[in-house]
């Protein structure tokens, strides 16, 4: 019993080794750039026009614009819309992951293959150049004066991540130590049950003879 429980344990093993899908990672890092400066105001001209003065600059911080983004991109409209784009999997957006305060945006891609999850890193990095220049636009800043991104790593490959495979694993072990444990429990358990049966029998048997021997031995 202990053995056929500990065979069909270790081959649930196997089968979570083979069939359960792999799930790949790729990665991506944005950097939030500057503008240039805005002209300053001259006998000529005076006043600054308003289209220069772009809202998001007078932050003088990035890292507000990062934090910005990052809450805009992780809302349900946009998973929806990035869904409808070819978006497969899941995704993380994190602000200045590597610095406390920074310009830096890292992305994060997840799916069943290695082309998905590549592709789906791509898109949301176009999803935040694309969120970052709707912003500006509206507020009917020129386009000289954008806030604009650069790459700073590519979604260039993926990588095999083994964090759900090995979680199934400890899962389906932890549950097959117990059963096999179990098994050899309620094994023991059986066996002294059996030979406590065996014991009241012989037992049984040796006191109906008793009788009958010391009867024989009075009619004699």
């Amino acid at each position: 019993m202990v053995g056929l429980v500990g065979l069909l344990s270790l081959s649930g093993l196997v089968v979570v080794l083979i069939e359960w899908p792999p799930t790949y990672r790729a990665s991506a890092s944005v950097v939030l750039l500057n503008p240039p400066p805005v002209p300053s105001a001259s006998v000529a001209s005076p006043s600054i026009p308003a289209q220069y003065q772009n809202p998001f600059v007078q932050f003088n911080d990035l890292s507000v614009v990062v934090d910005i983004i990052v809450r805009v991109t992780s809302t349900e409209g946009v998973k929806d819309s990035l869904k409808a784009k070819g978006f497969k999997g899941t995704f993380e957006i994190a602000a200045n992951r590597d610095f406390y305060r920074g310009p830096i945006i890292d992305v994060d891609a997840e799916s069943s293959s290695r082309t998905d999850a590549i592709n789906g890193t791509r898109l949301l990095t176009k999803q935040i150049q694309d969120q970052l220049l709707s912003l500006q636009t509206a507020q009917g800043t020129d386009s000289r004066y954008f806030i604009k991104t650069g790459t700073v790593v590519g979604a260039d490959r993926a990588t095999t991540v083994f964090t759900g495979t090995v979680r199934i694993l400890v899962a389906v072990g932890g549950f097959g130590m117990v059963l096999t444990i179990g098994s050899g429990l309620l094994a023991d358990f059986l066996s002294r049950r059996r030979s406590e049966r065996r014991v009241e029998v012989v037992r049984l048997a040796e006191g109906s003879e008793s009788p009958a021997a010391s009867a024989a031995s009075s009619g004699r």
